[in-house]
């Protein structure tokens, strides 16, 4: 009984303790987050992170020496963590968006000089044929299941015993090799496959 009155003044010291210490911190802390982060709900958040790391935490105020150095910390490395977050993602976007135009750019160069009149459809279907022989066996082979068989990824998949990735990556194999052989015949080549 004596036990659990120590523990019960032991929690409300410690509620007290984080409640004063939330009160004269966050403003600060919030203020100083979005000098860097400069989203308010962004700097918000952080701050909030830290706090609910606190109150999950309450043996951490025995280990504090200096409260403002501690938190200023807890602040500094969570927003440089935000930052780096932020700029890979954004590296991340930039290479998606330079790949998407540069297949546009291709796109729009394929059909201004594609020549409907050049070939026939079976002739284009020669070249397709003659660019699949190419391709690597299991490539050739997951390729065929696809698109001349209709199969779903994972019925290839299981037919041939073998990952779903790893018809996706072999898919994704033999379309990059199709349309870099075939790139002057794109538009023919899409009404085909």
């Amino acid at each position: 009984m004596k036990n659990h009155k120590i523990q019960q003044r032991n929690s409300l010291e410690t509620q007290k303790c984080f409640s004063q210490i939330y009160s004269t911190y966050f403003i600060k802390m919030t203020r100083f987050s979005q000098a860097y982060v400069i989203a308010e709900e962004d700097a918000e958040n952080i701050v909030q992170d830290i706090f609910l790391y606190l109150w999950e935490h309450p043996e951490v105020f025995k280990t504090i020496d200096n409260m403002d150095a501690f938190l200023f910390t807890l602040v500094k490395n969570r927003c440089l963590n935000f930052l780096k977050h932020n700029l890979y993602i954004n590296e991340k976007k930039r290479t998606l968006e330079t790949a998407e135009e540069q297949e546009m750019q291709m796109n729009l160069y394929s059909l201004q000089q594609f020549d409907e009149s050049f070939l026939t459809i079976s002739e284009v279907e020669n070249l397709i044929d003659e660019v699949i022989g190419k391709l690597p066996e299991r490539c050739r082979e997951i390729f065929i299941l696809s698109r001349m068989e209709g199969l779903k990824y994972k019925e290839i998949a299981e037919r041939l015993n073998i990952s779903v990735n790893t018809v996706e990556n072999q898919m994704s194999i033999a379309l990059r090799k199709l349309k870099i052989e075939l790139k002057d015949y794109l538009p023919l080549l899409l009404f085909i496959i």
